[in-house]
């Protein structure tokens, strides 16, 4: 039961025969009983009822407000100069809880200027930093990517030691005849 009793409502039949038992029964908006939903809502120009005060304002629109009949028949707020009011860009129609998604900002400005940033702040030195994080494909990535590498440099310098090797080994050198006369 809520504190406003907007949900369940004691029965007091019992209580006036001196059984002294309080019962409660839930109430009912509609078609709908607050005993098996909790979210049972009443219209009534664009104010809304219902079994928690809280769900039924989130679901209230803003219509009432701007309709002076409405506002009058309350009997508690004063006349308003509607005419004075800024243009909004939520509609009469939208819910309270549609304004509250979107914070209440009527418009977002961005100014974005460095320059402003720096004669306010007044930075001795700018620098930045990156925190890179590697993941095991990464790493895997890599390790095969420097193995090929030392494959491929492996092969070229053997295919050069190979040929100095051959060079040096078939490497004729002249060898002097001495002719002897007999």
């Amino acid at each position: 039961m809520s504190a406003s009793s907007t949900n369940w409502e004691y029965i007091t039949e019992d209580v006036i025969r001196d059984q002294w038992t309080a019962h409660t029964r839930p109430i009912n908006y509609g078609e709908c009983n607050c005993g098996l939903s909790w979210k049972c809502i009443q219209s009534s120009e664009g104010m809304m009822a219902g079994c928690y005060a809280l769900e039924a304002l989130l679901q209230t629109t803003l219509q009432c407000f701007y309709d002076q009949n409405c506002v009058d028949s309350n009997e508690i707020f004063t006349k308003l100069n509607i005419s004075t009011l800024e243009t909004s860009r939520f509609k009469l129609n939208s819910t309270i809880q549609s304004i509250l998604n979107n914070l209440m900002v009527e418009e977002y400005k961005s100014d974005l200027s460095y320059e402003k940033y720096f004669n306010e702040c007044s930075p001795s030195s700018c620098s930045y930093s990156y925190v890179q994080s590697y993941d095991a494909t990464q790493a895997i990535i890599s390790l095969i990517s420097l193995y090929g590498g030392f494959v491929i440099i492996t092969r070229c310098l053997a295919i050069i030691i190979v040929k100095i090797y051959r060079h040096y080994k078939n490497r004729v050198t002249p060898v002097e005849t001495i002719e002897q006369n007999t």
